[in-house]
């Protein structure tokens, strides 16, 4: 059955998949289980094979054979990955499950990021299948947890070597054995590039940090040790770091240059009271290829040398980290595709990107990959998020000529 993407992503958006890690309940739970379920659903009207694979309880993988596509032997097996997750909606100023339809534009949360692209491929291969002129195999994987660790990528990679997926928790009406027969020789991620084949991207580790001081009523603060106190000179040195020995470095890299800032604060229990205790959340984004726990280091050092030897810091391990996405082996698919695109009227080109995709977990198992997909990175996150329906229905016809090249 063919499908309109317009009408799918509304459907799509008005199901909440707010990652667990922002702590925000939409009404109906936090978590992607439902969207999973209507993704299942879909493929079962289809008449698609579908397996699901558990990474975190509640929380599933779910990857879609698309049977009338079964290439010869020889033919390749195209991996689509898009994710299932959203950020919170904390702060938005539209309906963020309303999916309203407003002067050419499709308004809720994730409908940049990633749901837009998610209809988009859905609707274009769909139609592919039921023309039957998809070539070589495809294979549908919407996976968990991209926006906060990587981890339903992760998961869906082991699946592909018969040691690690002994374990995997499977379940659907593709077995785990055909899928291993399947091996993707090529891939593409979904994340909304304006239609541009990117190659690669940067890299991520984020971490926490922490200041102890010493509680002390605020009349007598000299009594205490003021842990903001202690953080500021913390973030001054990052700033630092940030301005002064990263602003040379990777000037010539396609993402741009290495960069690292401060986005959360905490500290304190009262006004009345000198606070013991702050955090910081450190994001530093590397160059592709850069390795996060180096990175980590560096910074850990750079602090030290810096500020006041007597403070009291501490830095967690960190909670999210990858080393980004070379550009190598993905270039010539991305070079096909860009002028597949561009035989549409899209002027396509081949850029890096300074944001994070699920695109370097599965280029790291040696599978060319590009991440590619309507809508513009600057509405992803925003509290009016939004993708125009010209962009979607451009991004169903690329794709649809993926599909069939």
């Amino acid at each position: 059955m063919s499908l309109s993407a317009k009408d799918l992503l509304q459907k799509l958006l008005q199901i909440p998949s707010i990652n667990p890690s922002f702590g925000e309940d939409s009404g109906s739970g936090t978590g992607e289980a439902r969207i999973t379920d209507f993704l299942q659903d879909l493929a079962d009207r289809s008449g698609w094979k579908w397996l699901r694979q558990v990474v975190h309880p509640g929380r599933e993988n779910l990857v879609v054979l698309i049977p009338a596509s079964q290439g010869r032997p020889g033919e390749p097996v195209t991996l689509w990955e898009v994710h299932q997750d959203t950020v919170g909606v904390e702060g938005m100023k539209i309906d963020p499950f309303a999916a309203e339809l407003r002067e050419g534009r499709i308004y809720g949360r994730g409908a940049c990021d990633v749901k837009g692209s998610m209809a988009a491929m859905i609707a274009a291969i769909s139609l592919a299948a039921e023309q039957q002129t998809c070539q070589g195999t495809t294979l549908l994987a919407f996976t968990i947890n991209e926006e906060c660790g990587f981890t339903g990528a992760k998961a869906l990679c082991r699946l592909w070597d018969k040691e690690q997926s002994s374990g995997e928790d499977t379940h659907g009406t593709l077995s785990l054995e055909e899928l291993q027969q399947l091996r993707p020789q090529r891939a593409i991620v979904a994340e909304p590039t304006d239609l541009a084949a990117v190659v690669a991207h940067k890299g991520i580790v984020r971490w926490r940090c922490h200041t102890r001081g010493r509680a002390a009523h605020s009349s007598q603060p000299q009594y205490g040790k003021n842990a903001i106190y202690a953080m500021s000179e913390v973030i001054t040195a990052i700033r630092r770091f940030d301005e002064e020995v990263l602003l040379d470095r990777g000037r010539d890299c396609i993402c741009g240059r290495p960069t690292v800032s401060v986005n959360t604060i905490e500290g304190g229990t009262g006004a009345n009271v000198v606070p013991d205790h702050a955090v910081i959340d450190i994001d530093r984004r590397l160059m592709p290829g850069e390795d996060p726990i180096e990175a980590h280091q560096e910074m850990i050092d750079y602090i030290a040398s810096e500020v006041s030897g007597e403070l009291e810091i501490e830095h967690d391990p960190p909670w999210n980290q990858s080393s980004g996405l070379q550009a190598g082996e993905n270039q010539a698919w991305a070079e096909e595709v860009a002028v597949i695109a561009r035989s549409t009227g899209i002027a396509s080109d081949i850029v890096g990107v300074p944001y994070g995709t699920d695109a370097w977990v599965i280029a790291a198992h040696g599978i060319p990959t590009i991440v590619f997909g309507p809508g513009s990175i600057t509405q992803a996150h925003t509290d009016d998020e939004w993708i125009s329906v010209e962009q979607l229905e451009k991004g169903v016809e690329v794709y649809r000529r993926i599909a069939e090249a």
